[in-house]
């Protein structure tokens, strides 16, 4: 069953590349015109992506009961890593005059911030997992 189901996704994931080269040169070669067309594609790839986060973690648990733990160890470092951000952004800092003069809120300012600042840690943690891994390889040669 895993196997087929591996198979399946393969296939997929080589169809959805495949019609992401073909939209993107259509938007290239169509100009501004196929924008539109192209986010509209972009939109439903990322209904996509949702479902796809939703329903991987509760098929592993349905093939592997055993994985909850590790499900559970992964979603509490998720959770320390957001409060890590949380306290190291600095909210709003630019000046209210500037924001409204973009349209943007002080909210929207610090949203933006406490995701920067997440998405900062979690590139260097990958950084340093990678290099870690790297390093335990060669020195366990």
């Amino acid at each position: 069953m895993v196997d087929k189901l591996t198979k399946y996704c393969k296939y997929l994931l080589i169809a959805l590349m495949v019609l992401n080269v073909v939209f993107g040169i259509i938007t290239i070669a169509g100009g501004e015109a196929s924008v539109g067309t192209f986010m509209g594609f972009a939109y439903c790839m990322l209904g996509l992506t949702v479902v796809a986060i939703l329903f991987a973690p509760i098929y592993g648990i349905v093939i592997n009961p055993k994985s909850v733990k590790t499900i559970g160890i992964v979603a509490a470092i998720v959770v320390v890593i957001a409060l890590i951000a949380l306290l190291l952004s600095k909210g709003a800092t630019l000046p209210l005059e500037y924001l409204e003069s973009m349209g943007v809120t002080q909210g929207t300012e610090s949203f933006v911030d406490f995701f920067m600042v997440f998405t900062y840690i979690v590139v260097g943690a990958t950084i340093a997992a990678v290099i870690y891994s790297a390093v335990s390889k060669l020195i366990n040669k």
